[in-house]
Formats: structure tokens, C-alpha cells, sequence
């Protein structure tokens, strides 16, 4: 699906996929707090140390996305993982070692999505949105790693 370019106001659309989907074993708390709500790995099922930005923390910590449904300040979600920045699956994220994607369903959803619908019915990072998608790990050459199937 192709989305029109003042909706991604200059951001390319593979990096504002990425901004309020689900997280995995962790959560937002106040503000720009953060903590893991799981023991274990999302990815390999180690002991979790740290949660993971998805989106860079580079790119900024929202995208502002206006639809004909509202308009929604969305964040990057958070993984639960081994290891730090440095280290284990965390540190894999990266050094480009892994790589999440947001995979849709059905065309039909990812249109629901940029238009506004599934946020107004859901909102940013509701587990109900994995009945529309799921997020799929790779490692750096392709291999699936993980696939969150709930």
C-alpha cells in the first residue's frame, strides 16, 4: 500500500510503520518512563535485562500521524530483551544483528491503520491490533528469527 506523502511528512513509510503497534513484555509508564512487564526474553527467552526502542530514539520520540479519523501522537514500541544496548538480543538490535517489522494481515488492515480506523477503535499499542498484524524478527541476512503469533 502506498501512503501519501504529506501523511508521512517526509518520513519514509518502513520508519513510521514502526511508531504504536504493540509491545512485547513491556510497557510505557509515566511520562517517558518505562518497564518490563516479563522475566524473559521476547526474542530468545533468556532472562530480559532492559527494554528496546524499536524506532531509534534518534528519530524522535513520537510520530504525530493525522488521519481523517484524528490525529495521534504515536511512540515507538517496547520489546523486553537480554542483554543491553551492548549485548544479548538488545545489543543485537543495534548492531543491525536483528531487525523488527510489522507485518499486516491483510491490506485491508494496514489501510485501516493509516486512516485512522484501528487507532480510533484501538489506540496506540493495544494488544488487540495483533489480531491485525504481528511483528516479525529477522536476523541480518533475512532468516525469520521470531514471529509474535498471538
Amino acid at each position: 500500500m502506498t501512503v501519501d506523502a504529506g501523511v508521512l511528512r517526509g518520513w519514509s513509510k518502513e520508519r513510521a510503520e514502526l511508531y504504536g503497534k504493540p509491545h512485547l513484555g513491556a510497557r510505557y509508564t509515566r511520562g517517558a518512563s518505562y518497564e518490563a512487564l516479563q522475566q524473559r526474553c521476547a526474542v530468545c527467552g533468556r532472562r530480559a535485562g532492559s527494554c528496546h526502542h524499536v524506532a531509534r530514539r534518534s528519530w524522535g520520540k513520537t510520530f504525530r500521524l493525522v488521519t481523517p479519523n484524528g490525529v495521534w501522537e504515536l511512540r515507538s514500541p517496547l520489546f523486553a530483551l537480554c542483554g543491553s544496548g551492548t549485548t544479548g538480543c538488545h545489543g543485537a538490535f543495534h548492531d543491525g544483528g536483528l531487525r523488527a517489522e510489522w507485518s499486516w494481515r491483510s491490506s485491508v488492515y494496514e489501510e485501516a491503520w493509516w486512516n485512522g480506523e484501528l487507532l480510533r477503535e484501538y489506540g496506540p499499542h493495544h494488544p488487540g491490533l495483533y489480531e491485525y498484524g504481528r511483528w516479525l524478527i529477522t536476523d541480518r541476512y533475512g532468516n525469520e528469527m521470531f514471529r509474535e503469533a498471538m
